[in-house]
């Protein structure tokens, strides 16, 4: 059966999504524009995860817990894990590789974390776009412990792309953006497995459905859509 995706979303913990990217707010909008799976992928950190799994529970959707990773070498790398459990154990791997930097909250906004109710609980005070201490050959060494997938992140981007890497530290795949243009994957001679996302940062630019960010699966499941991507 054919299932529509969005598996690049932040909410209001990463630092530069809008005040609106409450779990609520995303779940319910995904809902309306008819997606099936999902993914939240904050900056850094997996701490609004477990809410959004419980979430999800309410709807005929799958949710898959994702982080969006800054490696040492200032490119982004999406990760995508089977179970809630598995990601907030990777959680405080990462943490312990984030450096500790304030930040002007006034520029980038807050760092909230809510409850289920989408009521703020807490503020992460260090900044979490800020790249990591971990290497991409090191983020690679750690995740071999976890049943996860790793793609490269907005590779057709002017920043923040792993485009300079990908062919050296192949991963399961790679992300491009909505607005690529062919000739980029031509050019880059991409013939690794692709996803688009929307990266969306305000409720409005979560993907609508087409045939970008669509897959073929037996089931929604966690274990046929890991085995879509690691078997194609």
């Amino acid at each position: 059966m054919k299932y529509y995706y969005d598996l690049h979303i932040h909410t209001v913990l990463s630092p530069c999504a809008d005040v609106l990217m409450t779990p609520n707010n995303i779940f319910n909008m995904a809902n309306l524009k008819g997606l099936n799976i999902i993914a939240v992928t904050d900056h850094n950190s997996l701490k609004q995860i477990s809410v959004c799994s419980e979430l999800s529970k309410s709807y005929d959707m799958l949710f898959i817990p994702g982080v969006e990773i800054t490696v040492n070498e200032n490119f982004h790398v999406l990760c995508y894990f089977k179970t809630v459990d598995e990601a907030l154990k990777f959680d405080h791997i990462l943490e312990s590789h984030l450096p500790k930097i304030a930040y002007d909250i006034d520029f980038y906004g807050e760092q909230q974390i809510v409850n289920i109710d989408d009521e703020v609980i807490d503020m992460y005070p260090y900044l979490l776009s800020s790249p990591t201490q971990l290497s991409i050959s090191k983020l690679k060494e750690i995740l071999i412990d976890y049943d996860c997938l790793l793609f490269y992140a907005h590779l057709d981007r002017s920043t923040h792309s792993g485009s300079m890497w990908f062919k050296n530290y192949p991963l399961d795949g790679i992300e491009l953006t909505k607005n690529v243009d062919n000739d980029f994957i031509r050019k880059q001679k991409i013939d690794e497995m692709i996803i688009h996302n929307s990266d969306a940062h305000q409720i409005i630019d979560i993907s609508e459905k087409s045939q970008a960010n669509v897959i073929e699966l037996n089931n929604l499941t966690i274990d046929d859509f890991f085995r879509y991507f690691k078997h194609g």
